[in-house]
């Protein structure tokens, strides 16, 4: 009797990660499609630490799906920058912005 895997289950999705240019903020993306074979996940992180428009501490993870087929990780990449955006025109980003770009003296 062999111990072996079997070779009928299909190969685990191997995480894959990139880093893009958001609104001159670099941001690295982390997508592990079929995470412990039941759920997609994706890790969002400033590369500077500062906030981004869905978290306050630059760092986001976050379960969704699963998609069938998987996603490409071009399509998760609009994705995030579709969230991005849309969160972007909140009032609490808007005040950020403005308060970042104003020098304080506390």
């Amino acid at each position: 009797m062999s111990h072996l895997p079997s070779q009928d289950k299909a190969a685990k999705p191997e995480p894959q990660e990139r880093v893009f240019t958001w609104q001159d903020r670099s941001v690295r993306l982390i997508y592990e499609p079929r995470r412990w074979s039941a759920i997609d996940h994706v890790t969002i992180k400033s590369e500077d630490g500062d906030p981004l428009p869905i978290t306050e501490t630059g760092f986001k993870s976050h379960y969704f799906g699963p998609y069938d087929p998987i996603l490409t990780m071009d399509e998760v990449q609009t994705m995030v920058i579709e969230w991005l955006n849309t969160e972007a025109l909140s009032k609490q980003w808007q005040t950020y912005l403005a308060q970042s770009r104003q020098l304080s003296l506390f």
